[in-house]
Formats: structure tokens, sequence, C-alpha cells
């Protein structure tokens, strides 16, 4: 079959393969997110024109555009290296693969090729889904997925800006080079695979160590979250104060957290521990504060009580220039509020027990 031929094949079928470009990245991206992954991108083109015309003609093997099984191309990018296999699994589950025209260029034993350890597959749609009318036209067409790593991606782009393609091909003396930083982003790669896991392990043990020896635990994200999330001092306060200043109380926003330990660190606050005694003894007076407010109804994250201690704390600082420092540093209410916000705190501390 002539180049002239399969182009113009390629243009009958070119709104068929948009299509199922856009059918098949969908599909991914929700069988991804029904395993709780999320990936760093799932991104997808159909290869263009002038770019098909080049391979055909490079190849010159070619004699059916059946025959090229990337002209629709889906790219998967994780955020570790060790969900790339997880990633595999679940196309392997859910399409029909291509064995001969699939490989996994991560069994490379060219420690330089980092960049190119990825897994091409080429699949089409699997015989149970065959039959769904959403599904029917792509019947028997062939899409090419690569699954890497979100530092493998970096350098294979970075590789594919210089313009190597081999390593034959790269300077006897930059060669090393190359064969330098593919090692260290292997590592990284590995590094950070380790990092989750510890972290994961770290997350696992918080909530028993906050229970059972809270003046071990220090303060930080994982550990402020479990805290305002689980702990019982918190949770019996929020309620207080969310009755008392007519809130609605929400689950808590995990970004809104790092807010939390802004405040801490201000006041040194440093452990589970030390937060605990701070909360007790200032109770009734973040209940004094509460009666400040009416949410109308409004919601409020959990912890609501929490934020409230840390401007009971602000309001002993002693004096108003102290008070407008603790603002001013947090950001907290509008700049042109906060004179007035300290005046009230120092007013609300003649209350205080």
């Amino acid at each position: 079959m002539s180049l002239s031929r399969i182009i113009d094949e390629y243009d009958e079928q070119l709104s068929l393969n948009e299509e199922m470009a856009q059918s098949m990245v969908a599909l991914i991206s929700a069988l991804l997110s029904n395993d709780s992954i999320e990936p760093h991108s799932v991104s997808v083109r159909v290869k263009e024109r002038n770019s098909l015309s080049r391979k055909i003609k490079s190849k010159e093997k070619y004699t059916s555009i059946q025959e090229i099984t990337d002209i629709v191309g889906i790219r998967v990018i994780s955020n570790y290296s060790d969900e790339v296999d997880h990633i595999a699994k679940i196309i392997e589950d859910n399409f029909t693969i291509d064995r001969i025209n699939s490989i996994d260029k991560r069994a490379s034993l060219d420690p330089d090729r980092f960049g190119y350890l990825s897994l091409h597959y080429v699949v089409s749609i699997s015989k149970e889904r065959e039959g769904l009318v959403e599904y029917q036209r792509f019947n028997g067409r062939k899409v090419e997925i690569q699954i890497r790593s979100v530092l493998q991606h970096a350098w294979a782009e970075i590789e594919h800006d210089i313009g190597y393609k081999s390593t034959i091909e790269v300077p006897k003396h930059v060669r090393r080079q190359f064969s330098r930083l593919a090692s260290l982003l292997e590592l990284a790669d590995e590094g950070f695979v380790k990092i989750k896991e510890e972290l994961t392990s770290y997350q696992s043990d918080v909530e028993a160590n906050i229970g059972s020896k809270p003046d071990e635990v220090e303060i930080d994200l994982v550990t402020m979250l479990e805290f305002l999330n689980k702990s019982d001092i918190v949770s019996n306060l929020d309620n207080k104060v969310a009755e008392v200043s007519n809130f609605e109380l929400k689950e808590l926003d995990s970004e809104f957290v790092s807010r939390h330990l802004k405040y801490l660190q201000y006041f040194k606050i440093t452990k589970i521990s030390d937060l605990i005694s701070t909360i007790s003894d200032n109770e009734n007076n973040v209940l004094l504060r509460a009666n400040d407010i009416n949410g109308s109804g409004e919601a409020a994250s959990k912890g609501i009580s929490v934020f409230y201690l840390y401007q009971i704390l602000a309001a002993k600082l002693g004096n108003k220039e102290k008070i407008l420092t603790f603002l001013n540093e947090m950001g907290l209410c509008a700049e042109y509020d906060r004179d007035s916000f300290a005046d009230n705190l120092i007013a609300l501390s003649d209350k205080f027990v």
C-alpha cells in the first residue's frame, strides 16, 4: 500500500481516532481512581499527519494503517516508581494486550537508559467491553499506552530535548555525565518510594502514640491532622463552641491544618501533650470567645475550638503591641480590622478565668 493511501486512511479515520483517544483516557482515569491511584497525569494525543508520514517513510515496512499501533497514544505518569507495576496490572486486567508489540523497557541493562525505563503497551478494547454501546465503534483498534514515573519522564523529556537517541550517539566526554545523572535520578525515584513508605508507617503509629504517650509526640502535619480529627478533648470542645456560636461542624480540610502549625509554632507549642494541657487550661476562655461569635448556622471546620485557643493565647500576651505583632505575622483578619480586633482581645482577657 502506498504512502498516500495510508495517509488517506488516516484522514478518513481521524475523527474516530480522536473520539477513541478521549474515551480511552476517560476510561483509564476512572480505572485508576477506582483503585485509589492518583497519577501525576494522564495525557493523550492522536499522531499528527506529518509525524505519521515521517514514520512511514523512515520505517519502510508498513502496508496498512492497521499495522501502525501508536496512532492514538496515552501516557500515564505516576508520582512514584512503585506505582508503575500497579498501573500496569490495571491495564492488563482491563484491556486486551498485544504482546508482540508491547515492551517493558525497564528490562534494559544499560544503566544510562534510565529515561526509557517505561512500559509500552499496545492494547485494544477488552472482550468484556466490546459489547458495550460506548465502546463498540472502537473494537479492534489499537492504542499505545506508556507508563513511567515522573522522574523517568523528566529524564526522557530532557534527553529528547538534547537530541541523542542512544548512548552510542553521545560524545564520550559527556557520556559519563549522562550515566551519573541517570543513576542519581534512579536513586531519587527509589528514595521517594522509601519516604512514602516511611510516612505511611508513621501515620499508622500516630493514633496509638497520641493516646498512649502524647508527651513523646511531636506536632507536625500528620500528628495534628490525627489529633484534630480524633481527639475527644477537641471533639467535645468543638461541639460546645458550635452550640454557643451557632455553627455546623464540617470535616477538617487537611490544607487548613498547616495554619494550625503556624500558630502553634508562634506560641512554642511543640508536643501534643503541651497542646492538650493548653486546651484544658483554657477551655472556659475558649467558650468566652465563642460567646462573641454568631455563626448563623454556617459551617465551621473541626478544630474551630483550637483556632479560638490561639486567639486566647494572643489575648494573654499582655499588651496591644504584642497582640498586633501576632495578628500581623499570622495574617489574621483583614489588615484594617486588626487594630480593633486587638482591642477586642484585650477586653476579652479581662474576663478570663
